[in-house]
């Protein structure tokens, strides 16, 4: 069962790379960034919480993570689009995804794009920041 969950987050980063086969350029990429995170809705105010940040982003950005039937489900919230578009493509690999395919199977699809050395070191790292916090929320949910 846990090959085919990796399968579909495979899958879904083939997904991924055809969303960005038109984008030829690192400007390009950027608008489609922006365009997944203008798509993806927002956290309710609610969760705007201490814990709910997540630590060493250029801008502030909350993630709630939950575990419904061993599946991984996220809502997020960002003062930036393109923070907001980066966290866009993380949600699509690993939304409705088990724990363990979260901590098992990495977003390779990011460096095969190219996307990090399109982003500056600040959103870089905020993106790494942002899948740390995702993993260490699968952890949470692999010990309930």
């Amino acid at each position: 069962m846990a090959l085919m969950n990796f399968e579909r987050c495979l899958d879904k980063q083939c997904a991924v790379k055809e969303m960005f086969s038109h984008c030829s350029n690192p400007e390009a990429k950027y608008k489609k960034i922006i365009e997944l995170g203008q798509k993806l809705p927002s956290l309710d105010s609610s969760y705007h919480l201490p814990e709910n940040l997540v630590e060493g982003c250029q801008s502030i950005m909350y993630l709630l993570a939950t575990s419904e039937n061993g599946k991984m489900r996220f809502q997020i919230y960002s003062e930036a689009l393109i923070s907001k578009g980066l966290a866009a493509l993380l949600i699509f690999i690993y939304e409705g995804e088990s724990p363990e395919t979260l901590l098992k199977c990495p977003p390779a699809v990011i460096s095969e794009l190219g996307l990090q050395q399109t982003l500056t070191p600040g959103r870089s790292n905020g993106l790494f920041n942002l899948y740390l916090k995702m993993q260490q929320q699968a952890l949470k949910a692999c010990s309930l």
